[in-house]
């Protein structure tokens, strides 16, 4: 055990004005821990405020929206004005969310992506789109429906329900437009066709939440102007009294996941924070080699740098295995529900562990540059907690797009290994991919990045604290 010397304070009775100046002064000394204990709390500061900040100073938001729309609407053939035109309402909505902009702004609401509806769930898998948005074939006969019943309320209210149904005895001539001034339009057959708009997306991710209400509140406003204007139609000051909802809009969560809570979504973000946080007690520990003279010592010996690298990276690479199915074993045991079978834990562990490697790397760097342990555990905390945020452990950040390439958008996140990571295990565990091009794709990079890092760690620590003393 330690013991702090305070005979250097000069006073034979301290009190507690000596101690707080005494505390003051250690921490002082030690500059850059103190650097690194203020730097991590205006680092959140500044996530949040870009991630969830009304104007952040990087992109503006999260808008625009990335959006897939599938139409499959038929259209249909509707009588204007004595014509018959053909409509296709699935279009004109789409056209409308295109054209959608943020209010007394120009920025759009939603980019529409060009995507098959299989292309569009892998896209939701990876969160490249936000949501996928689905008008079914029946969609412009609801609309049709809705329109004609709208008309015929107009009229009815107007001019009543008996007049109507004296002219279809023939006892009357029933004109609506001699009747009722204003109004250019026939009393229209009834119907009771409906359909659909289905929004489709991950429940778990805060920009399909958001885009989700803005497309359902623009969707509402588009049927209300199609009524409002049929209605104008029909009999001008009648007003709206329809109480039927002809197409309403039905939220669609990704397939295997219905039933999942918001516990189950965060498990695979949850376990990539613990390999990051692991970084604190790997460059702690190499830290603390350094300033107690173990590594010094070491150096002495016939030990050689490959050994204690490798030796390291082993160890953690062992216990990374282990925490890894540690965490999966509590989570199972607290009610998690994941999709896929166990080889799909297994594939989730050794993701993890490529991961737990990068970790590795980035310990290796900052013990590097540390003189002391207390340096290392902050310098440590100061970035494997905003690289969580980063990686999308727990929630997306505002896209940083670099740009695309191979069919596929690159944000600046991209460039850490933990956000492939992230991704990786999402689709394993959340979406029960298995081992899909995607999953594929993103190990891949996984495997890349950390090489990187691995190569730069190892080089940086060989050659600041491993080279010999002259």
């Amino acid at each position: 055990m330690k013991f702090i010397d305070i005979t250097s304070i000069g006073r034979e009775n301290l009190k507690f004005i000596d101690i707080t100046y005494k505390g003051i002064r250690e921490i002082l000394r030690d500059r850059r821990s103190f650097v690194f204990l203020l730097g991590l709390p205006v680092l959140l500061i500044v996530l949040f405020a870009f991630a969830f900040g009304s104007g952040t100073f990087l992109s503006g938001g999260t808008l625009p929206h990335e959006v897939v729309v599938i139409n499959n609407d038929a259209g249909v053939s509707v009588a204007v004005n004595n014509t018959t035109q053909y409509v296709n309402y699935g279009s004109n909505f789409a056209g409308v969310l295109e054209n959608a902009t943020a209010e007394n702004s120009t920025t759009h609401l939603f980019h529409l992506n060009n995507a098959s509806q299989g292309e569009a769930e892998d896209l939701l898998h990876s969160r490249d789109i936000d949501a996928l948005i689905i008008i079914p074939q029946n969609f412009s006969s609801a609309f049709a429906t809705m329109v004609n019943n709208t008309t015929r309320t107009a009229i009815t209210s107007s001019v009543g329900q008996q007049s109507i149904a004296n002219a279809a005895n023939g006892s009357t001539t029933f004109n609506p437009a001699a009747t009722i001034p204003g109004a250019s339009v026939t009393l229209p057959e009834a119907g009771n066709a409906t359909s659909t708009l289905f929004i489709e997306g991950d429940m778990s991710y805060v920009n399909f939440a958001t885009a989700q209400a803005l497309i359902t509140g623009i969707f509402d406003q588009y049927k209300n102007g199609v009524e409002a204007n049929a209605t104008a139609l029909a009999g001008p000051g009648a007003g709206n009294s329809l109480l039927t909802d002809y197409v309403p809009v039905e939220t669609l969560a990704i397939a295997g996941t219905q039933s999942f809570t918001l516990f189950d979504y965060m498990v695979p973000g949850l376990i990539v924070f613990a390999l990051l946080l692991q970084v604190s007690i790997i460059a702690s520990s190499l830290a603390r080699d350094s300033e107690t003279g173990l590594l010094d010592r070491l150096k002495l010996s016939k030990m050689r740098a490959f050994d204690l690298l490798f030796g390291t990276f082993l160890t953690w690479s062992l216990i990374t295995v282990g925490q890894i199915i540690l965490l999966i074993g509590i989570a199972i045991a607290f009610g998690w529900h994941h999709q896929g079978d166990v080889s799909s834990l297994g594939l989730a562990v050794v993701i993890g562990v490529i991961a737990g490697m990068a970790s590795i790397s980035l310990a290796l760097l900052i013990a590097s540059f540390t003189t002391n342990e207390r340096q290392a555990v902050s310098l440590s905390a100061m970035l494997s907690v905003p690289l969580g945020f980063m990686a999308g452990a727990f929630f997306p950040l505002p896209r940083q797009v670099l740009g695309e390439f191979g069919g596929r958008t690159y944000v600046l996140y991209d460039v850490l290994p933990w956000t492939h990571a992230v991704s990786a295990l999402r689709s394993v565990l959340t979406y029960g991919t298995g081992l899909s091009g995607d999953v594929i794709f993103q190990t891949a990079w996984l495997i890349f990045l950390t090489a990187i890092l691995f190569i730069a760690g190892v080089l940086t620590y060989a050659s600041v604290r491993l080279k010999a003393e002259k």
